[in-house]
């Protein structure tokens, strides 16, 4: 009934509502009429709205609902707690390291005194190692360094230039060395007595130590070879001087000689002349008598016979004229000749006596050059004798640095089979539990890493390693509490371990196929060991290698109230950033 009252008031005031705003219509639209004050008066009282009135018991009871439920809500939200923990997952493993124990690469187990799965103690035997190939090897080794060090001595002493041909065919031999060595030493020591035979003909110190009898008799050959051609230059300079002298002979004669001839070819010079002077004046002489005939042969004056008398002689006189001349120019050139042939001759004893002073010259320099031209290529020789002996040295040191290092390694080896033999027995270094146990009789490690005999599992307490990840590691601090929850027991029935955040890895690992991500490894600390059920009724003990749940308690104090707020917070700046 109440809700049908309440439905009439609401539609009459919906249809009073109505009412009202279609005569409002009407009076704006239609035209207005005379009014009076009486009729505004009536109007205005029948206009007024009639306003029905609810019962406020329901709504305030809706109202103070609401504002109580509000009000205990926030309430509740500000002081009720709730823990923020970080999720992390890991396994158990012991406090301590695994212990792996390897057998060396030439061990042979003998005898295996465990089992695995086995608790032992700190100290215990585990395995004992046949020792006879250990034994065998480090006698070969002690022998290999032997032959290295009597090798470098050898060398040193090859180096030292302190072996003579034989001592060094004696020692190659006592050190069967290999050829090419063998053969750098012997030429080593040849080079050194051909300097030191060279050094002697120098007339340097020497004393012979390394020579040979072969090369003491090359010593005198060459001694004598020096000599003889000494004796041969000192030959060929006295037959030079004897040519020379006799070429000076020969030219002093040849230039007393030109002197006579040339005095003699002056004197027919001087005598033709004057032949010729005196023959030509005859001649005009009865060349003036002929013309003082002509007159007088005209006036009939003198006999023909006398002018051709006259004529005769001038004719005998000029036949005499060109005689003289032809005869006295053949005398003259003859004589002329001869001076020729002399200073031709003084020529060519010249060129002779000079070609014999340059052979003399030559031969004198030949003479002094024969013992510096024969120290300049002893000397020569020496040098390059030296310089294959440096490189002789820088091989024999080559082979000396790498004996050295052969030995090193030889030493080491010595030192790491001692070793060996020494520890013939393997003993466990703590007190833990066998774990993959591979050895047994006869057991030889493969090629490569060598793989552990066995493995000891510490037994120190567990401690959970968990891997946290990079966005929540900067909230994680050591010290903060976690609940461990064993993966293997659901914690609905087991319940969880308490523990504390004990290390916080300083850098980042790599993701891996295991964890697709980056993530911090911690360690955390376990309160208890074992799993406590029904009161204690049940005690699990826990075992390494088991998965475990980690929560971290970053904050305990937290409130509802700050979650919703820090949650809408984060909600308006992801719109922010949308934005």
């Amino acid at each position: 009934m109440t809700n049908e009252n309440n439905n009439n008031q609401e539609n009459n005031g919906k249809q009073s509502s109505s009412g009202k705003t279609i005569s409002l219509k009407k009076l704006l639209t239609a035209e207005k009429p005379p009014i009076d004050e009486a009729t505004v008066v009536n109007r205005r009282k029948f206009d007024q709205e009639v306003v029905l009135k609810q019962s406020p018991i329901w709504s305030r009871a809706i109202l103070w609902s609401i504002m109580g439920v509000a009000t205990f809500s926030i309430v509740w939200a500000s002081v009720a707690k709730m823990e923020e923990v970080v999720a992390a997952r890991g396994q158990l493993k012991p406090e301590g390291a695994v212990k792996e124990l390897q057998v060396p690469l030439n061990g042979v187990v003998k005898e295996v005194h465990v089992k695995d799965g086995e608790t032992v103690e700190e100290g215990q035997l585990l395995v004992t190692l046949d020792s006879d190939a250990s034994k065998a090897e480090l006698v070969s080794l002690q022998q290999i360094r032997d032959s290295l060090v009597q090798e470098t001595k050898f060398y040193r002493t090859v180096m030292d230039q302190s072996l003579d041909p034989v001592s060094l065919e004696r020692a190659i031999a006592e050190l069967e060395l290999p050829k090419e060595v063998a053969s750098l030493a012997i030429n080593r020591t040849e080079l050194l007595a051909e300097n030191q035979l060279f050094r002697i003909q120098l007339g340097e110190e020497g004393n012979g130590k390394l020579l040979s009898p072969e090369s003491l008799r090359r010593l005198e050959a060459s001694q004598s070879e020096e000599n003889s051609r000494a004796a041969a230059a000192m030959l060929q300079i006295e037959q030079l001087e004897k040519q020379l002298n006799q070429n000076q002979v020969q030219l002093r004669d040849a230039k007393e000689k030109l002197e006579t001839d040339k005095k003699a070819l002056e004197e027919i010079k001087y005598r033709n002349e004057e032949a010729i002077k005196k023959a030509a004046e005859s001649l005009t002489i009865d060349e003036k008598i002929l013309e003082g005939y002509q007159p007088l042969i005209e006036e009939g004056a003198i006999a023909e016979l006398q002018v051709d008398s006259q004529r005769k002689a001038v004719n005998d006189r000029y036949r005499e004229l060109v005689e003289l001349r032809a005869n006295g120019k053949i005398e003259y050139d003859g004589q002329r000749q001869e001076v020729e042939t002399r200073l031709a001759e003084i020529e060519q004893l010249l060129e002779e006596e000079q070609r014999l002073r340059l052979q003399i010259a030559q031969a004198t320099e030949e003479l002094t050059n024969t013992t510096s031209l024969s120290e300049k290529t002893v000397r020569d020789q020496i040098a390059s004798n030296q310089q294959r002996i440096a490189e002789i040295d820088s091989q024999v040191t080559k082979l000396i640095v790498e004996n050295e290092k052969n030995l090193a390694q030889v030493n080491s080896q010595i030192s790491s089979t001692e070793q060996t033999l020494k520890y013939q027995e393997i003993r466990s270094p703590v007190a833990g539990l066998v774990f993959d146990l591979k050895a047994a009789p006869g057991y030889v490690p493969q090629p490569g890493p060598n793989e552990p005999l066995l493995k000891i599992v510490p037994l120190d307490d567990l401690i959970a390693e968990v891997y946290i990840t990079s966005q929540d590691i900067g909230f994680v601090r050591e010290g903060m509490q976690a609940d461990v929850r064993i993966d293997t027991f659901p914690f609905s029935e087991y319940g969880d371990i308490t523990g504390t955040v004990k290390s916080i890895g300083s850098d980042a690992l790599p993701p891996d196929q295991e964890f697709n991500f980056y993530r911090f490894p911690a360690e955390v600390e376990l309160k208890e060991q074992i799993l406590v059920i029904n009161d204690g009724e049940r005690e699990i003990p826990l075992q390494s290698g088991m998965s475990v749940s980690v929560n971290i308690k970053i904050r305990e104090n937290r409130t509802v109230l700050g979650l919703i707020t820090e949650g809408f917070t984060r909600t308006i700046e992801s719109f922010k950033e949308l934005r």
